[in-house]
C-alpha cells in the first residue's frame, strides 16, 4: 500500500475537503484528489461520500482511517529509531501552534532551533486551539506551542502580560482614561476568541476589572487589532512585548499605568513524551534557552512595517 497515498488519504479525511486539504498543506489539490483516487482503486472501494461541499467518510474510509493512522505513526517511528543510529540530530518534527503571534516568536525560534540543528526538517502548522486539541490534529504532532487559558498541562516556556494601548492621534481626540471607570467613554478594538469577544481582564494590586468596551471594531488576529490602534481607531488589549516597537517609535503609548492582565503562559506540550527522540530533546532544548534571559537570537527580527504618518517627517530626516 503507497504510504504517500495514505497520507494524503488522512489529511483530506481530517479537513473534510480537498482544497482545504491543500490550503493547509502547502500540495496541489490534483495530487491529493490523484491519491485518494488511486487508493480507492487499490483497495476497491469507496472512501468518501460527497455532502455538500464537505468529503464525508463512508464506513470503510472510517475503518481505513484508524489503520492509515497506525501505519504513519509506524513509518514515522521506524525512521526516528533510524536516524536516532546516526551521530547527527535529523529527521522531521511537526509542530503546531496557535497562531496569535507567529512571526512574533514562533518563527525565530524555529529558525534559532535550525541554525543549530540544520538536518532537521520543521512543519510548522497554525491552528485555532479548539482544532489544535482535538484528537484527528493532535495525533498527528509531535508537539504543540500554544498560548494557554488556564491550562495546566505542558511545561512552562514564557509568560507575559497584556495591557492596554492606544495612538497618540486617538488620545489627542478622545481623551486619556486615567482610571478602568473611564473606558467606558472610550471606543475599544477588540479581539475575538473562539469562545467570543475577549474581555479586557486588569488587575491592580488585589483590585480587579473585567471590561468589555463598546467597539465598531472586531478581528480574531492581534497583529489586525495592533494596527487598527496604531492606526487611530481606538484602544486595544495587547501583550505588553507586542508593542514594545510601536511605542518606542511613538506609534502607540501604554494607558492605566500598573492596570494589566494575569501572567499567561505560553507552554510546550508532547503529544507521545514516552517516546521522546534525540531531535526532540534539541528542540525542547532549544526552546528553554530562546526564552531565557540574556538569549541572543542571532536572526532576521520580525518584521515591523512602520505606519507612515504624513504629519510626521521620515527617520533620518530632518524636520
Amino acid at each position: 500500500m503507497n504510504t504517500e497515498a495514505l497520507a494524503s488519504f488522512v489529511k483530506v479525511a481530517e479537513m473534510r475537503s480537498l482544497s482545504a486539504a491543500a490550503k493547509l498543506y502547502g500540495l496541489p489539490k490534483s495530487t491529493l484528489s490523484l491519491h485518494v483516487r488511486q487508493l480507492s482503486a487499490d483497495l476497491n472501494v469507496e472512501l468518501f461520500e460527497r455532502s455538500g461541499r464537505s468529503m464525508l467518510l463512508t464506513d470503510a474510509g472510517r475503518t481505513l482511517l484508524t489503520h492509515a493512522r497506525q501505519i504513519l505513526g509506524s513509518c514515522d517511528a521506524a525512521r526516528a529509531a533510524l536516524t536516532e543510529l546516526s551521530d547527527d540530530v535529523a529527521g522531521t518534527l511537526r509542530i503546531g501552534a496557535t497562531g496569535e503571534f507567529g512571526t512574533a516568536f514562533y518563527a525565530q525560534m524555529m529558525i534559532a532551533f535550525r541554525r543549530l540543528y540544520p538536518k532537521v526538517e520543521i512543519e510548522l502548522t497554525f491552528f485555532s486551539p479548539h482544532v489544535l486539541y482535538a484528537s484527528e490534529s493532535f495525533d498527528q504532532l509531535d508537539a504543540v506551542v500554544s498560548w494557554d487559558e488556564g491550562e495546566t498541562e505542558g511545561e512552562t516556556l514564557w509568560t507575559a502580560r497584556f495591557a492596554l494601548f492606544a495612538s497618540r492621534s486617538y488620545l489627542d481626540r478622545a481623551g486619556t482614561p486615567r482610571t478602568p471607570a473611564d473606558l467606558a467613554d472610550h471606543q475599544g478594538i477588540v479581539y475575538r476568541t473562539p469562545a467570543g469577544l475577549q474581555h479586557w481582564r486588569l488587575q491592580k494590586g488585589a483590585a480587579q476589572e473585567s471590561i468589555l468596551p463598546r467597539s465598531s471594531l472586531i478581528a480574531n488576529e492581534y497583529w489586525t487589532v495592533k494596527y487598527f490602534a496604531a492606526a487611530g481607531e481606538g484602544i486595544a488589549y495587547l501583550p505588553r512585548f507586542f508593542t514594545d516597537i510601536e511605542c518606542e517609535r511613538g506609534h502607540l503609548v501604554p494607558l492605566l499605568a500598573d492596570w494589566e492582565s494575569a501572567e499567561k503562559r505560553v507552554s510546550i506540550r508532547l503529544t507521545r513524551p514516552q517516546a521522546a527522540s534525540r531531535k526532540m530533546a534539541a528542540f525542547m532544548d532549544t526552546c528553554r534557552r530562546y526564552f531565557s534571559p540574556g538569549f541572543e537570537f542571532e536572526g532576521p527580527r520580525y518584521f515591523v512595517e512602520t505606519i507612515h504618518d504624513p504629519q510626521r517627517p521620515e527617520e533620518g530626516t530632518r524636520p
